[in-house]
């Protein structure tokens, strides 16, 4: 019996929403900047852009709630229409070309270590360009680049490892365009690239190898000098930015969706979206005339979380062990591993909605008067699930109904085994973990 069977099934809306920051401290009302979050100093990165016509070089920082101008040794020209990502394998931001103060595109490569900026050298480079894109592939642990403008439209492909770029040819391609944006697909490993200046609304994927355009369903408006990013917490592409709607739009994997808000930002050209990978939201910022922060997040995330619970030990001498890569979302399959168990043998997954009381009386409980000296309930047992495990490795499952009335609801799990003659009852308990119901 699933757990989600004590309550009802609803259609659920849209559980995403667009929030307007109000920091004491901001950089000018910057367009055509560059954005990317740096996780080894918790901070997203801010380099360029303009503002009254002037061309910056500053380097601002936003901690999540608020905007300082960082005072780096080296700073690189002042540009737009330049591209920048955080290299996840390398932990540095790379920036790319762009247009100089001076009006010339650049083709310069800069990282950024946190605290200073760093010219690098490679004996290869792509050449000279503005309103390209790039995007860290995790998949092949480089960052990738893609066309962009310098003496007409490009649509070479790149990669950069930390020390040179190198071209990669592909048999397929996007036509050559600007303007356009891409971002890694976290459900299929690719990278997923949209629309661009006079293209058409079509949708591609880079796979690593290749390129292969795609046929959603629905597909957004045509679009340019819009932004994409990846939000790893929801494994969505969010991609917004358009000169006449202020539409959000999100990839599923498969399809596209129009997550448009009710009170969404205003509609805008040359901005940028980066990842917040600690407070797991999108950040934006500028591209009109007042220097707006936005965060895009999920109005109720969902959570994991194992609490403990040292459990008692099985006949190979270890007690079951849970976890979890999953995250209980509504509308999809929530899914928690059991290790250590007997070869091939059967886990138990315990649930209900208390760890601290239970129909039996106050938890932790022993259960040494059941014949399993050293074993505790922790958690109130309103379901127990038995799934066979595949060598010592069992996986369960539970099916998540599109119900709003299950947001913010909250279970608790414990894993357990059949374990013959371990002790008189036969059965084992380990760790346990607290789940919390989330929508997309």
């Amino acid at each position: 019996m699933p757990l989600v069977a004590l309550l009802g099934s609803l259609s659920l809306p849209a559980q995403t929403a667009w929030t307007l920051r109000t920091p004491a401290n901001a950089p000018p009302a910057y367009t055509a900047h560059a954005m990317a979050y740096f996780l080894p100093t918790d901070s997203t990165v801010l380099f360029g852009g303009a503002f009254g016509g002037v061309r910056s070089s500053d380097t601002w920082l936003w901690n999540g709630s608020d905007w300082s101008q960082a005072a780096p040794a080296t700073v690189p020209p002042a540009r737009v229409a330049h591209t920048m990502v955080y290299d996840l394998a390398r932990g540095r931001l790379v920036m790319f070309g762009g247009i100089a103060a001076a009006s010339g595109v650049l083709g310069d490569t800069w990282e950024w270590d946190g605290n200073d900026w760093l010219p690098m050298s490679p004996l290869n480079s792509p050449s000279a360009r503005r309103s390209h894109c790039m995007v860290f592939d995790p998949t092949r642990g480089t960052t990738l680049l893609f066309g962009g403008y310098a003496n007409g439209d490009l649509n070479d492909l790149w990669e950069w490892d930390g020390t040179d770029w190198t071209s990669i040819p592909t048999a397929n391609s996007p036509a050559p365009r600007r303007a356009a944006d891409m971002a890694w697909d976290p459900v299929t490993d690719n990278v997923i690239l949209f629309a661009g200046y006079l293209q058409p609304a079509d949708t591609w994927s880079f796979d690593g190898t290749d390129w292969t355009q795609l046929s959603p369903a629905t597909v957004p408006p045509a679009r340019y000098d819009h932004s994409m990013i990846s939000d790893r917490l929801r494994e969505r592409v969010v991609m917004f930015g358009d000169i006449s709607v202020g539409d959000t739009w999100e990839w599923t994997g498969s399809d596209w969706l129009d997550r448009t808000a009710a009170n969404p930002p205003a509609p805008r050209l040359d901005t940028y979206l980066a990842y917040d990978w600690v407070r797991e939201e999108v950040t934006m910022f500028g591209s009109v005339a007042t220097p707006e922060t936005w965060s895009y997040s999920a109005v109720t995330p969902a959570t994991f979380a194992v609490l403990g619970g040292g459990g008692c030990p099985g006949s190979n001498g270890m007690p079951p062990s849970l976890s979890s890569t999953d995250l209980p979302w509504l509308d999809e399959l929530f899914e928690i591993s059991i290790g250590q168990l007997p070869n091939n043998g059967i886990g138990l997954m315990i649930s209900g909605l208390s760890d601290s009381t239970s129909a039996l009386g106050p938890l932790p409980a022993s259960l040494a008067a059941i014949g399993m000296p050293g074993c505790q309930l922790l958690v109130d047992p309103v379901i127990i699930d038995a799934v066979f495990a595949v060598g010592t490795t069992a996986t369960w499952g539970l099916n998540m109904p599109n119900d709003p009335i299950l947001l913010a609801q909250q279970f608790y799990s414990q894993c357990g085994a059949l374990d013959v003659g371990v002790n008189a009852a036969s059965l084992t308990v380990g760790n346990y973990c607290l789940s919390t119901i989330g929508g997309k």
